[in-house]
């Protein structure tokens, strides 16, 4: 048997010749591994001599022809080949194992069309490149001639000789240049039991080259050991002389290495800085005349080098500084949803992992480093390219509700980084609440601001999307958080809601009692918002018990620091039927006003108003979580701000905003429920039952006279009085009668007084009466009978109350030292008058 093969490699030709073997035991040439033990050499050939059992067997040499190359053999089949019984020759192999996963080309002889063909392999899938002509092996005895040729451009050609008459008839022609790489050139026999010492090989001869290196080293990988150390891998070995030159790299900013070590495998150099990274920072970096073994010089490459060292992120680290939840109507803005986030810290950060919700959908964040002082426009993947700078786009990016969300940011360990619960009230514009305008945060400088550091944009495109906010403002918090709401969590719990968000660290610096005492427990601080404690009691509280919790040195976030801050709660309890009565109604507001609804809480019981619904025959309102105290009033109202600035008697902190349902001007209804539907109270009003004497019924409210009395009785409704400003909502009505035994007096305190004295400069014209709603003229006559000062003409009365007189007259002089009459004239809707005098004296000035 001769086996030969030329390999052209370097530029020089190498002739290998291997071994001539007699007949005899098989003792091939020690570069052939595989099955050799089913192989022999006989009548100078190399014959498969396997066990009468059905397998397979390989055999396979050293071979790195590729370019230029030229692939001859003999195979020889002492029976017809079918798809049990036919042999694979492997012109090239990345592995001697020709069973395995492999990459190379193979010529299959014989098979399911017994033809002659070649195959491209890599790993396990094969692909025909070249079909040969079915049945061109279909013979009893085979003996075959094959030749295949690889041009240097991947062109193959294959061609057979059956029956060796020395003319090849061409099978096809080919390109493919899958693979442009061989160790290996093998043959591989599949045979059955009965043909397992019946396949021969003969004249294998190769010739040809590695394919030439002319392609220069490139750099596949960047690796940043630390600061001021960093790694380049190379896609083939490199020249040492080069690889340790310095000046082949630079780096903006930083310049050249101080040193370079080029590893053992020689594609891998490690160099060393003279000046280190700032942490996160990206540098451009320069590499040019790297040469690899064959002296291909690489070109000038510019890559992105960057040292990351990660830091734990803070609350408040990274914040929430615009949020767009409403692109429409657009203005300059893309028509899509989207928020922005500073770093406001000196750290970098890697958001890999964050999490970005609304509380009913999460959005996971890729691999992004922010920089310090940096702002980034998040929105969702498919919007991304609407944007300008930087921008992150995630799948699932959460739905920003127009009218108010909950937005928390957290890092990859579940620790919130920032929220923001925002509202349409944050806006401060009606109009650009409307749409295509964006929330902008005031000062990132005081990141526990919350609606009172957010405005609508001022910016002409409607936001500034990844920039600095058009409101950038100093807007420090300089308060101190109190306690916004108290409520009990069943008999043995209690929560606390403070204004503002709370500093972790400061939980155990908390200094919290109740009064009347009860031991606490244990205090968490599970909220997401971090504004609310949750206390575990030792023991239960009490129904129809006024309890008072004391909370002290509680700091906010920007570490104000809570002297002392208390409220009053008590356990709630079920409401029956006129524990809470409708009040005062206005349904008739001024211009620009709203219309309002009071409760009144006249039981004993502290009550939870969650869930209870205000409504009309039309529609309804669902109220908020609220705790009303007893003998407590609850006013309801779509802008408690509105209702303040109209009625100065007002008292803020028993308003609060609802969406009512229509209250018509001229009759109306108002039904409340629990939160089971169960009626409470409920109310047909009608403008007719307003004071006759009113010259106008806008922007003054129904009062109820008695809680006692029937809600519907009309007796038990009268207009507001004008000495009480028309309404007092969220105060005693005007009107109230506090019991069924009343009296009709008039009295003067003092009865003698000295105006500009530092004691009694006033008199203090007191009133109460039976019944409500009279219609009073009140003036001061002189000893002769004659009007100096009108107290009040036509006023309508509450049903106690007082008026005032300073010892002026009417032309505003200082009325004279002497004797006058306080004259107090008062009418009701029947007719019937009513006249008071009482003496006062003005003493000697």
């Amino acid at each position: 048997m001769l086996i030969v093969f030329m390999i052209l490699a370097a530029g020089f030709c190498r002739a290998q010749l291997v071994d001539n073997f007699s007949d005899g035991d098989f003792i091939l040439n020690p570069t052939w591994q595989g099955d050799e033990s089913k192989f022999i050499i006989s009548n100078g050939l190399l014959k498969l001599q396997a066990a009468p059992l059905a397998g397979s067997a390989l055999l396979a040499t050293v071979s790195q022809a590729v370019h230029e190359a030229t692939w001859e053999f003999y195979v020889q089949f002492d029976f017809s080949p079918s798809s049990s019984n036919y042999s694979k020759v492997y012109l090239m192999a990345d592995q001697n194992s020709l069973q395995s996963a492999l990459n190379g080309y193979f010529v299959k002889v014989g098979h399911t069309s017994r033809e002659v063909s070649l195959f491209v392999q890599t790993g396990s899938n094969e692909t025909e490149i070249i079909d040969g002509l079915d049945d061109r092996v279909n013979l009893p005895q085979l003996k075959l001639k094959v030749r295949v040729v690889r041009k240097g451009e991947g062109a193959w050609e294959l061609f057979s000789d059956v029956g060796r008459t020395g003319t090849y008839i061409k099978e096809g022609m080919a390109t493919d240049v899958t693979h442009s790489n061989s160790q290996y050139f093998g043959v591989q026999c599949f045979y059955t039991s009965t043909r397992s010492d019946k396949i021969w090989f003969d004249d294998i001869v190769v010739t040809g080259s590695v394919v030439p290196d002319t392609s220069p080293p490139q750099i596949t990988r960047l690796e940043v050991r630390d600061s001021i150390r960093f790694r380049a891998f190379f896609s083939e070995p490199l020249d040492t002389r080069s690889a340790t030159q310095t000046n082949f790299v630079r780096i903006d900013g930083v310049g050249s290495p101080e040193t370079a070590i080029i590893l053992p495998d020689q594609t891998t150099i490690s160099w060393t800085l003279q000046k280190p990274l700032v942490n996160g920072v990206s540098y451009p970096v320069q590499f040019s005349d790297f040469q690899d073994l064959a002296g291909n010089s690489m070109p000038v490459t510019l890559m992105s080098l960057r040292y990351f060292r990660a830091s734990k992120p803070e609350n408040k680290s990274i914040l929430l500084t615009e949020l767009f939840p409403d692109p429409t109507p657009q203005i300059r803005l893309p028509a899509v949803e989207y928020l922005e986030l500073y770093n406001r810290s000196s750290s970098p950060f890697d958001l890999k992992a964050w999490e970005l919700s609304d509380g009913s959908s999460v959005a996971t964040f890729p691999t992004q480093i922010v920089l310090p002082k940096t702002y980034w426009i998040v929105t969702s993947a498919a919007s991304a390219g609407l944007f300008q700078g930087n921008v992150i786009g995630l799948a699932n990016f959460p739905s920003l509700n127009n009218s108010g969300d909950v937005v928390t940011l957290k890092d990859p360990e579940g620790n919130i980084i920032d929220s923001v619960s925002y509202s349409l009230a944050w806006y401060r514009d009606e109009d650009k609440a409307e749409g295509g305008w964006s929330l902008e945060l005031i000062d990132p400088s005081n990141p526990c601001g919350e609606a009172d550091n957010w405005t609508s944009s001022e910016a002409e495109r409607g936001g500034t999307p990844g920039s600095v906010n058009s409101v950038l403002a100093y807007k420090p918090d300089l308060t101190p958080p109190t306690i916004a709401e108290v409520w009990p969590r069943g008999a043995d719990g209690v929560s606390i809601l403070f204004n503002e968000t709370l500093m972790q660290a400061s939980m155990n610096e908390a200094k919290i009692s109740i009064i009347p005492e009860i031991s606490i427990q244990g205090i968490s601080f599970q909220d997401p918002a971090r504004r609310r404690l949750d206390l575990a009691l030792l023991s239960e509280l009490q129904p129809r018990t006024t309890y008072r919790i004391e909370v002290k040195d509680v700091r906010d976030c920007n570490g104000n620091t809570l002297a002392s801050s208390t409220m009053e709660f008590g356990l709630n309890e079920s409401a029956d039927s006129l524990d809470i009565v409708i009040n005062e109604v206005l349904f008739n507001p001024r211009s620009g006003g709203v219309d309002f609804v009071e409760l009144h809480n006249v039981s004993d019981k502290f009550i939870d108003l969650e869930n209870w619904t205000l409504a009309n025959e039309y529609s309804n309102a669902t109220l908020h979580k609220r705790q009303l105290h007893p003998h407590h009033f609850l006013v309801l109202t779509e802008d408690p701000g509105m209702v303040q600035s109209q009625y100065p008697n007002a008292l803020p902190a028993n308003l609060s905003e609802l969406d009512l349902p229509s209250l018509p001007d001229d009759a109306g209804q108002i039904l409340l429920t629990d939160d089971q539907g169960k009626s409470i109270d409920q109310l047909a009003y009608n403008q007719d039952w307003h004071s006759e004497f009113l010259k106008s019924d806008e922007g003054v409210s129904l009062e109820r006279i008695a809680d006692f009395a029937p809600t519907q009785e009309r007796s038990n409704w009268i207009s507001a009085s004008s000495l009480g400003g028309f309404a007092t909502p969220g105060a005693v009505n005007s009107q109230r009668r506090l019991s069924e035994q009343g009296m009709q007096e008039v009295e003067v305190l003092p009865e003698i007084f000295s105006p500009g004295a530092a004691a009694f400069e006033f008199v203090q014209i007191g009133y109460r009466f039976e019944q409500p709603g009279r219609v009073a003229n009140v003036a001061i006559l002189n000893h002769q009978g004659v009007i100096v000062k009108r107290i009040c003409n036509n006023e309508l009365l509450g049903n106690d109350g007082f008026l005032r007189w300073d010892g002026d007259q009417d032309n505003g002089a200082k009325a004279r030292a002497g004797y006058y009459v306080v004259w107090f004239e008062t009418f009701q809707q029947d007719g019937e008058v009513f006249t008071y005098r009482k003496r006062v004296v003005i003493a000697g000035r």
